[in-house]
């Protein structure tokens, strides 16, 4: 008898602590299922608002009176990716650069100095850093497409 009851008194504690644990577990999967929700949402709202700030840079850019845009990317499955946009006047000359450069959505388009005033009818890409092969690459090509667009329809 005696052994028993101590049976059962084993057995309801285990259970008691068995729904204790599960409850915990519950608990905390839910409360990681909240954090990643919400970071996902952020990660969102982030990327949103740099999509902004590059429609708004591209808009800002295409504003110059007479000239060419070349927008150059640079996507990377892991590393930095580049954005180099471009603008240059009637002649091939760089008048304007922005280039954003990161991995996380805080990138922002900074002004490039480096390659102001370059003519891009004469210019060497692999003369400059490996970072900015592909996208100034990119870019120049999308200078000459207009370039050459606007010569076969004149």
């Amino acid at each position: 008898m005696l052994l028993t009851i101590l049976t059962r008194r084993i057995y309801t504690l285990n259970k008691s602590k068995f729904k204790e644990l599960l409850l915990r577990g519950v608990e905390m999967w839910g409360a990681f299922i909240v954090i990643f929700i919400v970071l996902w949402l952020l990660q969102f709202l982030m990327t949103k608002k740099q999509l902004k700030h590059y429609h708004q840079t591209v808009k800002e850019m295409s504003n110059h009176s007479s000239g060419y845009l070349g927008i150059g990317v640079d996507k990377k499955r892991f590393g930095t990716g580049t954005v180099l946009i471009m603008v240059t006047d009637v002649k091939g000359t760089v008048i304007d650069c922005r280039i954003m450069s990161g991995v996380t959505v805080f990138a922002k388009f900074k002004k490039c100095k480096r390659f102001k005033n370059l003519d891009i009818l004469n210019v060497n890409v692999l003369r400059y850093e490996n970072k900015y092969h592909v996208s100034l690459k990119m870019a120049i090509e999308k200078i000459h497409l207009q370039m050459n667009k606007e010569v076969s329809v004149l």
